[in-house]
């Protein structure tokens, strides 16, 4: 709780702002009047939203999008389950992200007519917009609630678990509902804005992108950082400094550029003379567990 009250989170809030203003704003502009769906909790928000509107035949003032307050009641019982399985910080960072996202639902207007007319480009530059938007909230330290407090809770509960399926399964669970409320175009361009939008996000965020390092150090509590602090495997070998035949000992690993600051921060508090080596890497064969 002491780092929520660190000048360091309010500077990360600013962009997790402006991560969930670039993440609505497709909706509201151009998906929501082209009347396609994303296949995650805000397409499960949008979908209820439709129904309320389009067959309850709920009146809503011209413009206004009820989709967030919506996707904000689906996040209630994901964020008590945040809160007493998780942890208070990553409660408190997603109840600010899910309360951004509601309230630029709320008030940015949603035109008659989208912005852009034609789907394809439509579904396209909104997919790259609103995966722009996830991966600054995520890189930001945030998390947008649903299947992040899913993913979690799941990945910390069941080791084996995959975030992957149970992304696909909603997409499946959505996708479908769409398949039988609406025609099958609608499905074909909703999935490829929901593909578009996740492959922009693995290519934004951090998480997903994965380095070696190659840490020089004589203090042999480096290795607690990686197994302890990081929960990450590694090799370690005995090795000699070729000038002054110093004594030392090498290891290597291999975690996501988003864990590599505090893996440097970690061995640089253990010993101030440690040499780190940091390496992009392009392909891993092999278990390597996401930590979400």
């Amino acid at each position: 709780m002491k780092a929520l009250l660190e000048q360091d989170f309010w500077k990360k809030q600013l962009f997790v702002a402006l991560g969930a203003l670039i993440f609505v704003l497709p909706y509201n502009l151009i998906i929501t009047p082209m009347h396609l769906y994303s296949g995650n909790f805000t397409g499960l928000a949008q979908i209820i939203r439709s129904l309320l509107v389009d067959y309850a035949h709920i009146a809503l003032p011209t413009g206004f999008d009820i989709t967030g307050i919506i996707l904000y009641l689906i996040n209630i019982p994901l964020l008590v389950l945040a809160y007493k399985k998780i942890g208070k910080a990553f409660f408190i960072k997603t109840i600010i992200t899910v309360s951004l996202v509601t309230l630029f639902f709320s008030i940015i207007p949603t035109p008659a007519e989208p912005i852009i007319t034609d789907r394809l480009t439509g579904s396209i530059i909104s997919g790259i917009i609103c995966g722009s938007g996830t991966g600054l909230i995520l890189r930001s330290g945030s998390s947008g609630g649903g299947l992040d407090i899913i993913g979690m809770y799941l990945t910390k509960t069941r080791p084996n678990f995959s975030v992957g399926k149970a992304v696909l399964f909603v997409a499946a669970f959505v996708f479908t509902l769409c398949l039988f409320l609406y025609d099958f175009e609608i499905v074909v361009y909703s999935a490829i804005f929901t593909f578009v939008a996740s492959f922009t996000l693995d290519r934004t965020h951090h998480q997903n992108v994965k380095v070696s390092a190659i840490i020089f150090t004589k203090n042999p509590e480096v290795a607690t950082v990686i197994t302890s602090e990081l929960s990450r495997g590694g090799t370690t070998w005995n090795g000699e400094g070729v000038y002054s035949h110093d004594p030392m000992i090498v290891y290597m690993t291999v975690v996501s550029r988003f864990e590599v600051n505090k893996l440097k921060r970690e061995v640089q508090a253990l010993d101030p003379q440690a040499f780190v080596v940091i390496h992009s890497v392009s392909d891993i064969e092999g278990f390597f567990q996401p930590h979400l």
